[in-house]
């Protein structure tokens, strides 16, 4: 059953003028908030046209979903999802919860924004600007759940989360965002080595005597002054690097290494990538330790091309640290995936049944105690593109059965 036709009021006026509509009586109706700039990758004729291609492209995915399950509608409610179906805008307010402040519903023939009096505003002016979403608005006070359900009456609706009494299908909701659109291909190829040179940039000013926390904090208003969240930082210094694998920033102080670990997103999308810097030569332990990891990880790499089976890889990485001599490390930490919207969108085992999609973004992050390597990569076809890589930090070169890969050293200050 389709909503009653939009009854249009003064913002609504501002909204159709960027292809937006609201469905349905308005609190805003009432009154005039002040006017909000467009982002700058929609407000351009150029932009507009290329977020509406990639939209097209997404409800087509959504809505061939729908038909092949005999479903209605799908409800989106997850900050993941929210920035995927979005073109790479943001609902969040409390970074802690996954929950979107502005929830997506789309059907055979509509789009519909759903939020409420305290969020309409800045979602519709400053996130949804293009595409042709329709507001589904109701007061803060209000019942979330009645109004949207009013909108899904008589629907069969899969969502993401099982909100609502929606059906919850979110790993196959998932799953539609794995195959990257050439328009965020090109997000990532701006945000890799962007990203790559800010955290570079705050292993480069690391001194000795710094805590752990200090240089977490350099990273993360650095990253987000460039306009990144900042879901994970963690840095390691000398000892808590050999001990932990997931060392959360303490206030330790630096004496001979450290490591800054980063997953950051931009546009939705994640970046993640680790670089260990070292006051003098490594140690002959930690160097023996990163000889063996580069070529671990590197096949890794080479193994990830479309078409493979994540478990596959990760079972042939295995066998790598074993024939290294640390097969006991491989059962100490997770050994990364595929990414894109959410830090990780699997953390692949032996046992993941995942293809590498035609166009996916992956970051492999294996670890031997004391060292770590971890970048980005897009995977199209047969061709590896670590768009982490600035060409300003050290490189090995790896070649792995004619492969030639390029991997990140212990950096000397």
């Amino acid at each position: 059953m389709e909503p009653m036709p939009p009854r249009r009021c003064a913002l609504c006026a501002r909204l159709c003028s960027n292809n937006l509509i609201c469905a349905g009586g308005s609190p805003h109706s009432r009154g005039e908030p002040p006017a909000s700039p467009r982002d700058s990758r929609a407000g351009c004729v150029e932009g507009a046209f290329l977020m509406q291609r990639e939209l097209e492209e997404k409800l087509a995915r959504v809505r061939g979903f729908l038909e092949a399950q005999g479903c209605g509608a799908a409800l989106f409610t997850t900050n993941d999802n929210f920035g995927w179906i979005s073109c790479g805008r943001s609902a969040y307010v409390d970074q802690g919860t996954g929950s979107a402040v502005a929830k997506v519903i789309v059907t055979m023939d509509k789009l519909y924004a759903a939020c409420c009096s305290s969020e309409q505003y800045r979602i519709m002016e400053e996130e949804l600007t293009g595409g042709g979403f329709e507001l589904v608005d109701y007061r803060w006070h209000e019942d979330e759940a009645q109004r949207i359900g009013e909108l899904l009456a008589g629907r069969r609706t899969v969502s993401d989360s099982g909100a609502f009494g929606t059906e919850n299908r979110a790993a196959d909701l998932q799953r539609l965002r794995y195959r990257l659109t050439p328009e965020e291909a090109a997000r990532y190829r701006e945000i890799g080595p962007e990203a790559a040179g800010i955290v570079e940039r705050c292993c480069r000013e690391i001194r000795l005597g710094e805590s752990e926390r200090e240089i977490a904090g350099r990273a993360s208003a650095a990253l987000t002054a460039a306009g990144y969240l900042l879901p994970v930082c963690l840095v390691a210094a000398d000892e808590r690097l050999t001990r932990y694998r997931h060392p959360i920033p303490k206030d330790v102080r630096v004496e001979r290494c450290a490591m800054l670990a980063v997953c950051a997103q931009k546009y939705g999308l994640t970046v993640s990538l680790s670089r260990i810097v070292s006051f003098g030569p490594p140690d002959s332990d930690r160097s023996r330790r990163y000889e063996a990891l580069l070529r671990i990880d590197a096949g890794y790499i080479r193994d990830t091309v479309s078409g493979a089976r994540a478990g596959d890889i990760v079972r042939r990485g295995r066998i790598a640290y074993e024939e290294a001599g640390y097969g006991e490390d491989f059962h100490l930490h997770h050994q990364g995936g595929a990414l894109g919207y959410a830090t990780r969108d699997y953390c692949a085992g032996e046992t993941c049944v995942e293809t590498v999609q035609p166009c996916q973004a992956f970051s492999w992050n294996p670890t031997i105690a004391g060292v770590k390597l971890e970048d980005t990569y897009l995977i199209e076809g047969d061709r590896r593109e670590i768009i982490t890589q600035t060409g300003s930090w050290p490189l090995r070169e790896v070649i792995l059965d004619g492969v030639s890969i390029k991997r990140p050293l212990i950096l000397e200050l």
